[in-house]
């Protein structure tokens, strides 16, 4: 603040040159009130995908995460298909979208690939296993790697990528991704999981053309990544400073090993080094406090939270003085924290230095070792030799890091790879459900998968036997799906069946019932389908993985109480829930013929389709109500209460609408002998002569379609 300040007065006051002289001295102002805090620089992402030219070629030691470059791509391709259209409504066009491309990785060669991430989600684990179909074709980066035949069939002369690594995607689907190419990245598998620093930055060595042998004890790392067009010496560098490394003289590599026994160094060969007796043998010095950093803190790669960057930090004392570095390495946090408290304790031991001469046969020392004087343990940090005699200077060694504090990356989400896996599509042909009065044939699809990674799949229906398909819609959601454990015992459907039960298997581990109050389950909650009857129920008690204890029951609901009797052990249990469920219409000229469904999610691959005849349970007026007939002199009078397929409820205890079109019954007296009299009726009465004998009145009302016929037995 004081550099802005200073600069913007000076300039005002005294010109260009006063302007000049408030900032220098601004600017040392806020290094003492600030404490000289520097910036380092800022970790590389490597996640971040790029397509352009002049990308500087990823070098990996170890295992690590990579986005890659683009560098070959066929363009979007567009595929149209068509649903609808006729009697079924207007036309309407979906578009999907896929791309064919290749991803430069890093330079070769590589052992493989293991997890892959698109926009952050993991979509292939370590095992290779992708929660969607994924064509993809990986070229290790050998030196005699043919083209790939894609590239090759596109382009005609197409680039091998000797001694690069990268993957090819055959018409990967975009529709998971917003229809466009995700932000692609993959894990570069090693030979092995950890290994030393030395032996990491002696590979990235090579991988440049230098050989740079390493010695000496090393932390252990699970990667080194060089993302950036550098020098090898900037890489290395902040991988040297952190770990206590140093590069000895004929380009080696040695390793701080604070548990190493030291050389030890006698005062005599000191002695018979110093030449002139009245010349000093050694000197030393010491730095004060105020030159020395409060902290550390170090950048890195984080192996528990999948490759984030992440920071670990060790402090001496409060203060504004810090000492950062950038970390082109993949470490542990517990590792990254020790290698943060060690860099301390080495600047704080390294305040002391110290230089001395050495006889020629202690010509062996170089930066790095270790020797023990009268004083303590001393690390060489340089050797020079000179008119016979080892100038040699010291700094103190550290002892060996007592870990004040554990490492820690912090909370990680655990990503899991998880297929998509087969969906399983239910068709159903139901009664009207809350809401909806259909007036054409309808089915209402059902679909969910037992994989935890499964998806709401797009569905396709065939008119024509299968020889075309045409889009359906898409399932809004998983739908409750199971099976009956237990036979569901019949019951009265006028009253509340407060003693049966009835026990369902789920198709998946995330699906679950819940139970409702009565009230709740009166006003139309928790409403399903167990095998061809409706019911509600207030208690849904968990039993066992997947399993549920259905109690508290209203049978036989919206026109279902023909089939309160007579269900079985594995029939169907779809829970009714409109916001899950695809409502396809069909035209009216279909009833009865027999038309092919198949899900079309990312893990359905190429299943079989599902057969279903069209219905019309939701067309089919309901059955009437409380028949009854007396006979009146010659005559029989019957009389009825229709039953609406409008509305199942009473709310103001007045007559609901009929639901139909025209108010229409078909009406047969029947005996033994077979139909006696039949007529249709445009009110819900009848009379008619009365047979001489016992006989049956049906009552069956008219709509679009033929309703479910009421009998009542005649003496």
């Amino acid at each position: 603040m004081a550099t802005l300040v200073l600069g913007v007065v000076g300039r005002a006051l005294l010109g260009p040159i006063g302007g000049i002289a408030g900032t220098l001295l601004g600017n040392s102002l806020d290094r003492r009130l600030l404490g000289g805090r520097r910036e380092g620089q800022r970790l590389a992402n490597p996640e971040i995908q790029s397509a352009a030219y002049g990308e500087p070629l990823p070098v990996v030691a170890g295992r690590m995460r990579v986005a890659g470059n683009v560098v070959w791509c066929s363009g979007i391709r567009e595929t149209a298909s068509r649903s609808g259209g006729g009697k079924r409504g207007p036309a309407t066009t979906n578009y999907s979208y896929a791309a064919s491309f290749a991803v430069l990785l890093c330079t070769g060669p590589i052992d493989g690939i293991g997890r892959v991430w698109a926009d952050g989600r993991l979509i292939r684990d370590a095992g290779g296993q992708w929660v969607f179909p994924v064509m993809m074709r990986l070229h290790q980066g050998s030196e005699r790697q043919p083209p790939d035949p894609l590239i090759a069939a596109a382009e005609g002369i197409a680039p091998a990528f000797r001694g690069q690594a990268y993957v090819v995607f055959e018409d990967l689907a975009l529709g998971e991704f917003g229809n466009r190419l995700p932000n692609l990245s993959f894990e570069i598998n090693p030979a092995a999981p950890a290994q030393p620093l030395g032996a990491a930055m002696a590979a990235l060595a090579a991988r440049a053309g230098v050989d740079l042998p390493a010695t000496g004890q090393f932390p252990a790392v699970t990667g080194l990544y060089a993302g950036a067009a550098a020098p090898l010496a900037d890489v290395i560098g902040p991988a040297l400073r952190a770990s206590g490394a140093v590069l000895a003289a004929g380009a080696r590599l040695v390793g701080d090993d604070p548990q190493a026994l030291p050389l030890m160094v006698a005062d005599q060969d000191q002695a018979r080094a110093g030449g002139d007796r009245g010349a000093a043998r050694t000197r030393q010095q010491r730095t004060g406090d105020a030159n020395l950093a409060d902290a550390v803190e170090l950048a890195y790669f984080d192996d528990s939270r999948d490759f984030q960057p992440g920071l670990q930090r060790a402090r001496l004392r409060p203060g504004l003085k810090i000492d950062n570095d950038v970390l082109p390495l993949v470490l542990s946090p517990a590792t990254a924290k020790q290698m943060a408290q060690e860099r301390l304790l080495r600047q704080q031991a390294g305040r002391r230095r110290r230089s001395l001469r050495l006889p020629w046969r202690f010509l062996g020392l170089t930066p790095g070792d270790r020797i023990r004087l009268a004083d303590g343990v001393w690390q060489v940090s340089e050797t020079r030799f000179e008119a016979f005699v080892l100038h040699v200077d010291l700094r103190r060694a550290a002892g060996v890091a007592a870990m004040a504090q554990t490492g820690d990356g912090g909370r990680a989400l655990a990503q899991v790879a998880q297929p998509a896996g087969l969906t399983s599509l239910v068709a159903l042909d139901v009664p009207p459900l809350p809401g909806e009065l259909p007036e054409a044939p309808r089915l209402w699809l059902a679909g969910a998968g037992s994989a935890p990674g499964w998806r709401p799949a797009a569905v396709e229906i065939s008119l024509d036997g299968g020889a075309s398909f045409m889009v359906a819609g898409q399932l809004p959601s998983a739908a409750v799906i199971g099976t009956a454990r237990t036979a569901m015992p019949a019951a009265n459907p006028a009253r509340w069946d407060r003693f049966g039960q009835c026990e369902v298997e789920l198709l998946g581990e995330a699906m679950w019932l819940e139970s409702r109050s009565p009230d709740s389950v009166l006003a139309g909650a928790n409403l399903a389908l167990l095998g061809n009857e409706i019911i509600q129920f207030t208690t849904a008690e968990a039993v066992g993985d997947r399993r549920f204890r259905l109690s508290g029951l209203l049978r036989g609901r919206r026109g279902t109480e023909a089939q309160v009797a007579g269900h079985a052990v594995g029939e169907r249990f779809v829970l009714l829930d409109p916001g899950a469920l695809l409502g396809l219409a069909l035209p009216l000229e279909r009833l009865g013929e027999t038309v092919l469904l198949r899900a079309t999610g990312s893990g359905d691959g190429a299943s079989s389709p599902l057969a279903v005849t069209i219905g019309a349970r939701g067309l089919q007026p309901l059955a009437p109500v409380h028949l009854s007939a007396r006979r009146v002199n010659a005559d029989l009078v019957c009389r009825w209460i229709p039953a609406s397929r409008a509305g199942f409820g009473w709310p103001d205890f007045t007559d609901v609408p009929l639901g139909e079109r025209s108010p229409a019954w078909r009406v047969q007296l029947v005996d033994a002998g077979g139909v006696r009299a039949e007529a249709e009726v445009m009110t819900p009465q009848w009379q008619v002569a009365a047979p001489p004998g016992p006989c049956r009145l049906d009552v069956t009302q008219l709509g679009l379609t033929l309703g479910a016929t009421a009998s009542l037995p005649i003496l």
